[in-house]
């Protein structure tokens, strides 16, 4: 008997799981969109052109087209990556995004959407890959266009990829000047060794007549040819010197373009100041500010490296802020955020190739209530120090002892701290520039327990005061020695 009432158990539990695997397929979306268009080099179809198309990392889909055309089915709810090769050629990439689809919109069917992708040819000496890992374009639904929604190019990733391809654009310029100057080089490289082999035939010829002339001759020819070699490579060493100065300036106009002005701070934060120094015109530090409602969000980061490395992790870094700001308030879900999203974009994971440049912050929101103001603090290896209205001592809040992306864990969480501030209370945040700079009398390192006696020391002058006696002090600290890395202090009164 027992062994009966077990058997219809056991056919009952299957009946259930049948029929609760048949509703799970049953909402499973199964629509599809077809993909088509056309890889062109300059306005032409590019024939032997190499498209595939990949999800999460696999390859589902390669083909060379002998025209340049291509068609592909995708399907519902999935992330695609399009890339676009040719021997010879500098490779894109863009995704196409199939999810966040309602499902009465996917039931009525979508039109062949349409791509045309120009590439270009490699220039011999010119490494563009770096620049163009990062897909140029992404395409994804907008319930807003037209009516019910369809497929269209991301507005807003357009403008985040803008300020690289500005760069990209400025440096194969760049490359052009060179190749032609390097060929212009060549070219009288070969007229100095023809006229050489005509000296030399020359010289064999008359050589047991001049004697002694000749050896006269030959030693004036080559101190010449000497002095000669000498003032053109003089000349190439300055020309590319300029060059390459002229194009990290560029870069810097980007990013000052990207980061708020100090009188912006000032409108909002009037009792403030930023000591900004980069170490090579263009900085891996960089200060986040955001004035959005009634919240006032404001950081110091430190990105890795300094000069051209760092500053594109600065574009980076702040463009991810600048999103997780308007997501939420919580500081810590925001560097959370900001951890996925570069880890994301640099497409960090545990592979020993992958990269591992990331940033540290200190990230502060400031929000009004009825009874004073509030202040939210999280940090990645940079604390927040606070010095109270009439205090001897500085009040630190220490940072989660983890940096943004890098070897960080893609879920790894940050603390957030919160305290009230009061009329007269002073914040401060900071790169490791300012306590980590060689100097003084014996050429020793600053260190961070003479930065917190300075703050102490001009507690009681204003921001703007504090703001010239930490620039004269750091220039007369520093004195003849090299300046290390990007500084930056941030500092705000209440």
């Amino acid at each position: 008997m027992c062994l009966l009432k077990r058997f219809y158990f056991n056919r009952i539990f299957f009946v259930l799981g049948l029929l609760l695997s048949i509703s799970t397929m049953a909402v499973k979306p199964t629509w599809s969109i077809e993909v088509k268009g056309t890889v062109t080099e300059k306005g032409q179809s590019l024939q032997g052109a190499v498209i595939s198309l990949f999800s999460d990392s696999n390859l589902l889909q390669k083909v060379t087209s002998p025209d340049g055309d291509f068609s592909f089915t995708l399907h519902a709810d999935t992330e695609y990556m399009f890339t676009f090769a040719k021997p010879g050629y500098v490779s894109k990439c863009i995704t196409f995004s199939t999810k966040d689809v309602p499902l009465a919109r996917a039931k009525q069917g979508f039109s062949p959407y349409d791509i045309e992708v120009s590439i270009f040819k490699k220039i011999e000496g010119v490494d563009i890959s770096q620049l163009l890992q990062a897909p140029l374009a992404l395409i994804r639904f907008n319930p807003d266009l037209n009516e019910g929604g369809d497929f269209m190019y991301d507005e807003k990733y357009a403008k985040s990829i803008k300020p690289f391809l500005s760069v990209l654009d400025f440096e194969i310029q760049q490359e052009f000047k060179r190749a032609e100057q390097e060929k212009q080089v060549a070219v009288r490289d070969g007229e100095l060794k023809k006229q050489k082999v005509l000296t030399w035939s020359a010289i064999v010829v008359l050589l047991l007549v001049l004697g002694f002339a000749i050896y006269a001759y030959r030693s004036f020819r080559q101190k010449r040819k000497m002095n000669h070699e000498l003032d053109f490579q003089n000349k190439s060493i300055e020309q590319k010197n300029r060059e390459i100065t002229d194009s990290i300036s560029y870069a810097k106009r980007i990013q000052d373009a990207i980061l708020p002005t100090p009188e912006t701070v000032k409108q909002v934060l009037p009792d403030s100041f930023i000591l900004f120094k980069p170490k090579d015109i263009v900085s891996g530090d960089f200060y986040f500010f955001l004035h959005n409602k009634e919240k006032i969000y404001f950081g110091a980061a430190d990105c890795t490296g300094h000069g051209v490395p760092g500053a594109f992790m600065s574009l980076i870094g702040y463009e991810k802020l600048y999103d997780a700001s308007h997501t939420t308030a919580n500081t810590g879900d925001i560097l959370s955020m900001v951890n996925k999203g570069i880890r994301k974009s640099l497409r960090q994971t545990t592979d020993k190739d992958s990269t591992r440049d990331g940033m540290d912050i200190a990230l502060c929101c400031i929000q009004k209530e009825d009874k004073g103001m509030k202040v939210s603090f999280s940090g990645a290896n940079r604390p927040l120090w606070v010095i109270r209205k009439g205090a001897a001592s500085i009040e630190e809040f220490k940072p989660t002892k983890k940096a943004i992306g890098g070897f960080t864990e893609e879920e790894q969480g940050f603390d957030l701290f919160q305290t009230q501030i009061n009329e007269g209370d002073t914040l401060y945040m900071f790169s490791d520039g300012y306590a980590d700079q060689f100097g003084g009398d014996k050429g020793k390192k600053l260190t961070t327990k003479k930065f917190r006696e300075i703050l102490l020391e001009i507690k009681h002058l204003s921001m703007n005061d504090q703001l010239k006696h930490l620039e004269r002090f750091i220039d007369s600290w520093r004195n003849k020695e090299e300046q290390l890395d990007d500084i930056l202090v941030l500092g705000v009164r209440v």
